[in-house]
């Protein structure tokens, strides 16, 4: 506390605490703020640093600096009383303008840059475009259980487990299962063996169900949609990612396809019949290349169960092969 108030008896330091009170300012800043040069507020940036009196970040060359007093409470019952006795005098309330000037050339440094017609970080530099999507992924609930229903070799599968707390995993080929153990290791997945328009989970059991590329594999689309919403809880979301509709007939001897692609508006029929509700479909921007000719496009498609159930016969009608 000697210390302390031996510090704040300046009333050059007694600026600086004030300026960087509640706001991080550059060393730069400060001397402009004060109207002084570095040279003549370098050492009182040093004492007060050294006093604990301000909390010091270096980031490149620069350093910012910040009052750390309001850290502590006997230091900040102190400076509170002080800031009291002389916020209203001249001196402090032009360094009050000022350190708004300042704020707000960092504002016009932006609007500059911009201005000119330059681009953002976020338009050029990024290696995996896959930003904007862990972002929206952020936002998602970890405590949800989902399932990818139809999982493979687990390359969805890997991406939930990384996000979410529980995922069931479901296969109707054994191969393929221990494919994606084996992929993902002790990421603590949990795995069924079974079909998706009759999967091997009671109902209400997932907050969200996934098909990645696999509802071109079902010979009845409607039975699936079905299953989905049986096993979600109720408010709980269905995604869908699969190739719209082409014309690659090798696609059903190398893979095993039963259609060639899928129409987005009968998927959204059959997840209306469902009883899902909020359904929409939209293209991918993903393409998917088998090799040979154009690559494909694909589409997305998501539905929301009711927040309230309601029973609904179940219909075997929808979208045939």
């Amino acid at each position: 506390m000697q210390t302390l108030l031996r510090l704040l008896s300046e009333p050059t330091r007694l600026r600086i605490l004030a300026a960087v009170d509640g706001e991080e300012l550059a060393v730069g800043e400060i001397a402009d703020v004060l109207g002084m040069s570095q040279s003549r507020i370098s050492n009182h940036l040093r004492l007060l640093k050294e006093g604990d009196a301000l909390d010091g970040r270096r980031e490149g060359s620069w350093t910012f600096y910040k009052n750390a007093l309001p850290t502590d409470p006997a230091a900040a019952s102190l400076w509170n009383a002080v800031k009291a006795g002389i916020v209203d005098e001249r001196e402090f309330k032009a360094d009050l303008a000022r350190r708004r000037a300042v704020l707000e050339k960092r504002r016009e440094r932006s609007r500059a840059y911009f201005a000119a017609g330059r681009n953002g970080h976020a338009e050029v530099g990024m290696q995996r475009d896959s930003l904007r999507e862990e972002l929206l992924a952020a936002l998602l609930p970890h405590d949800w259980t989902v399932l990818d229903a139809g999982c493979g070799d687990g390359y969805l599968t890997e991406a939930l487990a990384a996000r979410f707390d529980r995922v069931i995993a479901v296969d109707h080929a054994p191969a393929r299962l221990a494919e994606a153990r084996r992929r993902l290791g002790a990421a603590g997945v949990e795995f069924e063996e079974g079909e998706i328009d009759d999967l091997p989970l009671r109902a209400g059991t997932v907050d969200a169900v996934f098909f990645s590329m696999v509802l071109h594999h079902v010979p009845i689309i409607g039975d699936a949609t079905h299953e989905a919403m049986r096993v979600l809880k109720p408010g709980g979301f269905v995604a869908i990612a699969d190739f719209a509709p082409h014309h690659d007939e090798a696609m059903r001897a190398e893979l095993g396809d039963l259609r060639l692609g899928l129409d987005p508006d009968a998927i959204a029929a059959a997840l209306e019949d469902a009883g899902f509700e909020r359904v929409a479909t939209a293209p991918a921007r993903d393409r998917y290349s088998a090799g040979r000719g154009d690559p494909l496009s694909m589409f997305l498609a998501t539905g929301r169960k009711p927040a309230r159930s309601r029973s609904r016969k179940k219909s075997t009608a929808t979208t045939r092969s």
